[in-house]
């Protein structure tokens, strides 16, 4: 009952053992194989048997009386869950020794960080895929900054904006372009019924889609301080990212997905660059604009089915969900997106729009992030629903001191989309 084909007995989730068997603990320069006992059980006089009967009747319960293909196997292979069923005891049963002499550097500063944290952090924080997959976490992620993808087009200047029309900008020297929807400007009621508030808002535009990997990696690698050009010559005043720590997709894919995992100092850097590079005023929403374009967009849509996704594990491309009546995409799941509002519990802050009847504001650290996110229940796809930014959670298990400003280490459903004001604009523009 402590052999690998037993345990595949009941646990029917065949990735579990093809994953096992690209990891570390099958493939290895030693040549040591480690069973699903020497993780998913604690070492023996550490409460193995206690342990064993336990797992072993929640197991055969699961197996006779529940479905297994209705289980989200993605989502409890995440170190939230896989901290609950991977026993720390085991980890340092085989791993006594947190220096070893062949430790690399980002190693070493990762193991301190644990030592100093180790009754927060788990060993499956940073080596989440030493059992079961084959990509490591506990280092830095040079390689994002030298993702190229192939040119066939090539922007020569950014979008001319004559009037508040949709639009598509393009950014010049590349081939990245997104798309604007234009829109009108009113009085509206926002918030949750406690603290209602009248905000009158000028017209904006916003991006039909969230800001995609295409878009943010174009950020990174033009103000990476290696990687400046004469084209780019403008952006001196922006400072480049630092590598993520570890792999910011997640592995789910690139390419028109939006970016995540960047913190929001990213988020408003990459403003302030995209602004530089198309010589518009772009910059993230305020709470009162992204929960006007909600209303207003799902108004007349009782079922949101098509509308967002029911993929509940990661994050998807815009092409699978339909627009909303607005002309956007993933308003609502997909990813929660960065506001530029500080949070408060009391309500709004004002940002680029005028309240109507103001309310007491309190100074935070943390940022209002709107729409959830593929891990939020359908039941909070409404316009009011709020949650903050969680700075030092979603960083929790980023060695470095000081921490990263540009990544979160723990977050992987965050991201964002831009606006534009048409009045700034207009006036920049001598429209």
């Amino acid at each position: 009952t402590s052999s690998n084909t037993y345990c595949n007995s009941c646990h029917v989730h065949s990735h579990a053992h093809e994953s096992w068997m690209m990891s570390k603990h099958r493939l290895n320069c030693k040549g040591v194989e480690s069973a699903c006992v020497d993780c998913h059980l604690p070492p023996k006089g550490q409460g193995y048997y206690k342990e064993k009967l336990r797992a072993g009747a929640r197991d055969l319960y699961s197996f006779y009386f529940k479905d297994s293909s209705t289980y989200n196997w993605q989502q409890k292979s995440l170190p939230e869950y896989a901290r609950h069923h991977t026993f720390e005891a085991a980890c340092i049963k085989c791993h006594p020794k947190l220096f070893p002499v062949n430790l690399s550097e980002a190693g070493e500063m990762a193991h301190w960080h644990y030592r100093q944290h180790q009754t927060e952090l788990h060993c499956v924080h940073c080596h989440i895929n030493a059992g079961h997959g084959d990509e490591a976490k506990a280092s830095h992620n040079y390689q994002i900054l030298k993702e190229v993808s192939d040119v066939d087009t090539v922007f020569s200047s950014p979008a001319v904006l004559n009037a508040l029309t949709s639009f598509t900008e393009t950014v010049p020297q590349s081939n990245v372009s997104f798309d604007m929807v234009a829109v009108g400007g009113g009085e509206t009621a926002v918030g949750a019924k406690e603290n209602k508030v009248t905000v009158r808002l000028s017209s904006f535009f916003i991006a039909k889609t969230e800001v995609s990997w295409d878009e943010y990696l174009l950020f990174l690698r033009e103000t990476e301080s290696e990687g400046r050009s004469e084209q780019a010559s403008g952006l001196d005043g922006i400072s480049g990212a630092t590598p993520p720590w570890g792999n910011p997709d997640q592995g789910w894919g690139m390419g028109s997905r939006p970016a995540i995992t960047m913190t929001h100092h990213g988020a408003t850097a990459y403003c302030r660059w995209l602004s530089a590079r198309t010589g518009k005023n772009y910059r993230l929403p305020t709470e009162a604009e992204w929960e006007f374009v909600a209303r207003k967009a799902f108004a007349g849509i009782a079922d949101l089915s098509g509308y967002v996704s029911n993929n509940r594990t990661s994050t998807v491309q815009p092409g699978d969900v339909k627009a909303d009546e607005s002309g956007l995409k993933h308003l609502f799941g997909n990813v929660k997106e960065f506001c530029a509002d500080t949070y408060t519990e009391a309500g709004y802050q004002s940002g680029d729009s005028v309240l109507l009847n103001p309310i007491i504001q309190c100074r935070s650290k943390e940022h209002v992030v709107k729409g959830g996110s593929f891990k939020v229940l359908p039941d909070n796809y409404r316009a009011g629903y709020r949650e903050a930014t969680q700075h030092d959670k979603w960083m929790m298990t980023d060695p470095q001191i000081p921490k990263s400003i540009w990544w979160y280490s723990d977050c992987n459903d965050v991201g964002f989309r831009v606006v534009l004001t048409y009045e700034k604009q207009s006036k920049t523009l001598g429209l």
